[in-house]
């Protein structure tokens, strides 16, 4: 720890005045273009409070294609991406710092009165209850396989923005869906104080701010050690979980 503290005084005397490029696609409340054109976003602070104290410049560029943004990745477009899973396959084209900023959780939604009595151990648990899933969505394979045996009772609607909808209507009694997606739609939407979610996820995985090997140089390494060494001290003293509440996503520590 001395000496990542050290690596951190000592970086803005030797590291380039690059400018760095940081990528990302669409994705509120994570990241998203104001009115005026301009990225905002919890990745967007969060990258932006990490590098201002690092004393490197940045850019940062949103699109609305996840294709267009890794090709840009392995090309050198962009000097990090932001919001990354970790897939063996990406570590041709990518370098994953060791902390991670977010943990993406999938969780069942319920009305609020329904909290107490439909309960989430195991799969079967749900089998009395309605489930909503959405079509050509990448679930869990063993949701995936449920949905094959008649003693659920799904029902599959092409778009996912309509199944809290559903669920407030009481068409369905659950449905799974990412905690962040979720809650940007019920603060959207006006729905707070009317759904709730089981303790229990049905997946959740690390993400991360990651650098392109393209355009990766010597400083590289130091300056991960310096970010990851930032990171995990707003992990530590609580502003990362601010960020969180700044942008009501419930915070579970990464």
């Amino acid at each position: 720890m001395r000496r990542l503290l050290l690596l951190c005084l000592l970086l803005p005397c030797w590291l380039s005045a690059r400018e760095l490029i940081i990528g990302g696609t669409l994705e509120p409340p994570l990241k998203w273009l104001d009115e005026g054109g301009q990225p905002r976003g919890l990745d967007v602070d969060l990258v932006t409070a990490i590098f201002g104290t690092l004393k490197v410049p940045i850019r940062i560029e949103l699109i609305d294609s996840g294709a267009r943004l890794t090709r840009g990745a392995e090309t050198g477009a962009y000097d990090l991406v932001m919001t990354h899973s970790y897939k063996p396959e990406r570590e041709a084209y990518l370098l994953y710092p060791k902390q991670s900023h977010l943990r993406h959780s999938w969780h069942f939604f319920v009305r609020k009165g329904d909290a107490g009595k439909i309960h989430y151990q195991h799969l079967s648990d749900l089998k009395p209850w309605r489930i909503g899933i959405t079509r050509d969505f990448s679930y869990t394979p063993e949701l995936m396989a449920a949905m094959t045996d008649p003693g659920y009772q799904f029902q599959e609607i092409p778009i996912n923005a309509l199944q809290l909808r559903k669920l407030i209507a009481g068409r369905i009694d659950t449905v799974p869906l990412p905690l962040v997606t979720a809650f940007a739609q019920i603060k959207q939407e006006g729905l707070e104080g009317r759904l709730d979610y089981l303790p229990k996820p049905l997946k959740t995985g690390l993400y991360y701010s990651a650098w392109t090997r393209a355009r990766a140089d010597a400083d590289t390494p130091a300056l991960m050690a310096a970010y990851d060494a930032e990171l995990l001290r707003m992990k530590q003293d609580g502003r990362l979980k601010a960020l969180y509440d700044k942008y009501g996503i419930p915070y579970v520590a990464p």
